[in-house]
């Protein structure tokens, strides 16, 4: 019974070595249904530099992990997204293609986008644990920065843009503070259906 198990032993070892003696030969492209390790190490055919490559259905590859740069490709082959660290030995992540990052909380509620919005500018976006949106930083027409304030509800309540402007909970304007168009300091305040009530200008009498 020992020597039946030793020769079963010492054939499927000598399979397995003709199954990889021929991945290599005829260039490692022999097909795998599922491989299961406790590490894989890539390396060339000098024991160095080895490469990872992911492809869809059509071929075209969605994923690779090269010369220590994680790489993810659009549908046209495009690269989306790479992770890599820079020259400094700091970590980097490149999002192209008016790409944006979105992070979510333990409930799944989207809480922050960076990114770009529909204009083609940079932005910063949050949002509270009902997934309403409370803030937005970023770059608008004309290459002017605003800020932006909004209550529990999205509702915005203020934004700052060369003048601070207030809003109540109808989005009607109640108050401005900023420079006029003379270059002075002005403060306007308006009631409650957003029509001016009072108005003063900083420059002298």
């Amino acid at each position: 019974m020992f020597q039946y198990f030793t020769g079963l032993i010492t054939s499927g070892v000598i399979f397995i070595s003709i199954f990889i003696s021929m991945g290599f030969q005829y260039g490692g492209t022999q097909h795998f249904n599922d491989i299961v390790a406790n590490s894989i190490t890539l390396v060339d055919k000098n024991g160095l530099g080895g490469s990872f490559k992911l492809l869809d259905n059509d071929g075209e590859s969605i994923l690779s992990i090269k010369d220590g740069k994680i790489k993810i490709f659009n549908q046209s082959g495009e690269e989306v997204i790479t992770i890599q660290s820079d020259s400094q030995g700091r970590g980097n992540i490149s999002i192209k293609k008016g790409g944006y990052l979105d992070t979510y909380n333990e409930y799944d509620n989207k809480t922050a986008i960076v990114g770009e919005n529909s204009n083609g500018n940079g932005m910063l976006s949050t949002f509270n644990n009902s997934s309403k949106q409370t803030a937005l930083i970023g770059s608008i027409d004309g290459g002017n920065g605003k800020l932006t304030i909004f209550d529990n509800e999205g509702r915005e309540s203020l934004h700052l843009v060369r003048s601070l402007t207030t809003f109540n909970q109808d989005g009607k304007i109640t108050g401005k503070y900023g420079t006029n168009n003379s270059g002075n300091g002005s403060v306007f305040l308006y009631d409650r259906f957003g029509n001016r009530g009072w108005y003063k200008s900083g420059k002298s009498s």
